[in-house]
């Protein structure tokens, strides 16, 4: 199956050949030194200098890690989808007062809204501790300015800065350090282009120190805990070292083709999958100024109907996503992310187009 998908999304055969090296005892000097290969080289990719955190798990378990280690009472909810309205869901199972400010599907946030949101709980006496942000919202395509976001943030110097970069990090810019991001994490099954299964985040200083004051951290994911195996090149926990050995090398890859040349590969390819869209009627769901570089989240418009290109494609191995949850029907997204490239896309976009063309035949 090619998938085509906004993640997971495809591996290189060296890097999947990579997660069958022999399991190593993670309590050994080999795993302590692929566990610091692995951390430097995020700490490079993030552009950082926080301390780097990984666990066996999704990305899901560091967003709620994010508000057991940095909120104990209140936070501010950014929810413009289904991921971001999942952080604001985790932060009330886990008992906080969480509000969320929420957009119309297709919108992304400014820095504006945000200061506007922030001030109103300083001025009620009840400031947040935390703002949480999906950079790049997988289900609708919106990327929201997190530079000018941070900013804003850096304004409330008792609020922390939560970001997931889950379908953003390796396919855009995310500069941690510059842009204030207290804590950033994500997954690697997609614009990093491995296999699901580990979860990063980077915390800056003022995170791990708000970390220590916060009660109930869990114990799996308590960043403090975390930290202090890091200091032993360790997890707490048994890890995948298979994970481990693929990362390590996608690491290389991706530093061999260059950070500022993947990104701008990423961004022709959302620009080549925008025009072919346009050819066909269909428009962009976002609103201009918040495309997604890595997925593609595209409203039927003036176009034809594809859900049975879709299903048409899927049977030759193809796989494209319909819209997600009450978008679905109504929009469908394409991943361009991780090891894809214009020639990719341009078999794909054949192979649409004659998917079309069948159905046009058979209606």
């Amino acid at each position: 199956m090619k998938l085509f998908i906004p993640g997971p999304t495809q591996v290189a055969p060296e890097i999947l050949a990579e997660m069958s090296r022999p399991a190593i005892g993670h309590r050994t000097e080999e795993c302590a030194r692929l566990w610091k290969e692995c951390r430097d080289g995020l700490r490079q990719l993030m552009a950082t200098e926080g301390e780097i955190l990984m666990i066996t798990g999704p990305a899901s378990a560091m967003m709620e890690a994010a508000i057991r280690n940095t909120v104990a009472d209140r936070s501010l909810h950014l929810v413009c989808g289904a991921f971001s309205k999942r952080w604001f869901d985790i932060a009330l199972s886990c008992g906080k007062d969480a509000v969320a400010l929420e957009l119309p599907l297709g919108q992304g946030f400014r820095g504006e809204e945000v200061r506007e949101a922030l001030q109103s709980g300083v001025d009620a006496g009840r400031p947040f501790e935390a703002v949480t942000l999906v950079h790049n919202e997988t289900s609708t395509g919106v990327t929201s300015p997190l530079e000018e976001i941070g900013a804003v943030v850096a304004k409330f110097p008792n609020t922390l800065l939560l970001v997931d970069t889950v379908s953003s990090m390796a396919g855009m810019p995310v500069m941690v350090d510059a842009w204030g991001v207290d804590v950033c994490l994500f997954g690697i099954q997609k614009a990093m282009a491995l296999p699901a299964g580990l979860a990063i985040a980077s915390v800056s200083t003022a995170a791990l120190e708000r970390a220590e004051t916060v009660p109930h951290r869990g114990w799996f994911l308590d960043f403090i805990k975390l930290r202090d195996r890091n200091r032993r090149e360790q997890s707490p926990t048994t890890p995948s070292t298979a994970h481990l050995y693929a990362l390590a090398a996608q690491l290389c890859r991706i530093f061999e083709e260059g950070l500022e040349t993947r990104w701008e590969r990423h961004a022709a390819m959302a620009r080549q999958t925008r025009e072919w869209a346009a050819g066909h009627g269909w428009t962009p769901f976002p609103e201009e100024g918040f495309l997604s570089d890595t997925v593609s989240c595209l409203a039927r418009g003036e176009g034809p109907d594809f859900v049975p290109a879709l299903d048409t494609l899927k049977e030759q191995g193809i796989l494209v996503s319909n819209g997600y949850g009450e978008l679905k029907g109504k929009t469908f997204r394409i991943g361009h992310m991780g090891e894809h490239t214009s020639a990719d896309l341009d078999d794909l976009f054949e192979r649409f187009d004659a998917a079309l063309g069948a159905e046009v035949r058979e209606a």
